[in-house]
């Protein structure tokens, strides 16, 4: 189907509904899965994004579908994967033929309003078919409040016709910057307050060439922070953990603020409201701190959502991607889904009904087109594949060893299921035309 298709059937199906709801899509960026205190998190305090689970469905197998900013931005924005939006890094923009959510749900009928950050390229920002409320790219610090002021606003307003507003926030993504500042070890005069060192602070010398690569030479502004972390004693992850969870804090009551002001604009009942997080931060595991790897803290992510018809209070261990987002909150606009779409309608599992999926994918780029990898997550297990070096893949059982430091691919008596996971990969990029190559 072509892309002007798409867009004039979903303007026809979408309109023919007579109460349409909401939607609120609200980004956080680089939260790991477990950096909210509804995860069961006693070292942090996020009343707004429990409040959202508690009113809704949490996912706690979600994964982005690129542990870096922007291509894991435009696979959102798309519910394609990253080498079919050419967002391969930083920098690059979405292929403009690909229909992205702003385009698809104003050819709905929806007024769309977009606050935030975006960090794809002007070149095809997206931002076409969104009233740009509230933008920029700054510290979260310095942006935060203003994206919830414009949100908050926005929600203000009177008009009949439904509404798609993403509040796409900054923070905890200042870390970044916190690694940055803090190189060396130090005194920690507040060290009472700091939450226990990472569980699996060694580095398995057998990980694959790839990441070593990327701990001493790597490439950009993420592997100094690798290299930096790499330096650190256990109470300087302690420090940089506590620091982290208080960006964390913060993010979340400019999300209040969004809520609130939701609530009282009596729009409430009739919004759905998708939460969730381009992608994680490594929190020390390995010493590894930012993103740009396959490991749990990195790709893993918070996934929620809450409306009309959802289930309240439910939790789903069904596997699930970021690809997943777009779909679904076309499925509850009315909106037909693109069959180019990647993801799926998680409205089974949001009306508490098993969803059951083999895999989700994940895809990296250390830097140059020739250093990549790609992530296979089963229900049990994670395989992943980088295209050159020594020890090439790594295989986990998440169930018995969920810190990942047991590499089976290693194992002799893997072979059979390294075998498996090879072949699901192999089906994958066949269908998806990926270029990877095993």
């Amino acid at each position: 189907m072509q892309r002007r298709d798409f867009l004039q059937l979903s303007a026809v199906a979408a309109q023919a509904q007579s109460r349409r709801p909401n939607v609120l899509v609200i980004l956080t960026d680089q939260q790991t899965h477990h950096a909210w205190s509804g995860a069961r998190n006693p070292w942090l305090s996020t009343p707004a994004m429990d409040s959202i689970a508690s009113r809704g469905t949490v996912f706690e197998e979600a994964y982005c579908n690129y542990p870096v900013c922007s291509p894991s931005r435009g696979s959102i924005f798309s519910s394609r994967l990253p080498h079919e939006t050419g967002v391969m890094t930083n920098g690059k923009g979405i292929h403009p033929e690909i229909p992205t959510m702003g385009e698809i749900f104003r050819a709905a009928g929806y007024r769309t309003a977009y606050a935030g950050k975006w960090h794809l390229p002007k070149s095809f920002d997206g931002m076409t078919a969104f009233e740009k409320i509230a933008g920029g790219h700054a510290l979260g610090a310095k942006m935060d409040e203003p994206v919830a002021d414009a949100c908050s606003a926005y929600l203000t307003r009177s008009n009949s016709d439904p509404f798609l507003l993403v509040a796409s926030f900054m923070n905890p993504h200042d870390i970044c910057d916190w690694i940055r500042q803090h190189p060396d070890t130090r005194n920690h005069p507040n060290r009472a307050q700091f939450p226990p060192a990472p569980q699996h602070l060694n580095v398995d010398p057998n990980e694959p060439e790839l990441l070593q690569y990327h701990r001493t030479a790597g490439y950009d502004l993420m592997s100094q922070a690798v290299g930096i972390a790499s330096k650190w004693q256990r109470d300087d992850f302690r420090h940089y953990l506590h620091d982290y969870y208080r960006m964390v804090e913060t993010v979340d009551k400019q999300i209040g603020r969004v809520l609130a002001a939701l609530r009282n604009s009596g729009a409430m009942d009739n919004t759905v409201i998708a939460f969730t997080s381009d992608h994680g931060e490594g929190m020390g595991a390995h010493r590894w701190v930012q993103k740009a790897a396959f490991w749990e803290e990195t790709v893993r992510v918070p996934l929620m959502f809450s409306g009309p018809g959802i289930a309240a209070g439910h939790r789903s261990r069904d596997l699930t991607s970021l690809l997943d987002l777009l779909p679904t909150i076309c499925d509850y606009a009315g909106i037909p889904a693109d069959p180019n779409f990647r993801g799926l309608s998680l409205r089974p599992s949001l009306e508490a009904k098993a969803q059951p999926r083999d895999y989700i994918t994940s895809h990296l780029r250390l830097g140059t087109e020739d250093k990549e990898g790609r992530m296979l997550r089963t229900q049990r297990y994670k395989y992943n594949c980088f295209s050159k070096g020594k020890n090439r893949e790594q295989l986990f059982d998440l169930e018995i060893d969920p810190g990942e430091s047991r590499n089976l691919a290693l194992e002799a008596t893997s072979g059979e299921l390294l075998i498996q996971h090879r072949a699901l990969l192999a089906i994958e990029l066949k269908k998806t035309k990926d270029y990877f190559v095993l």
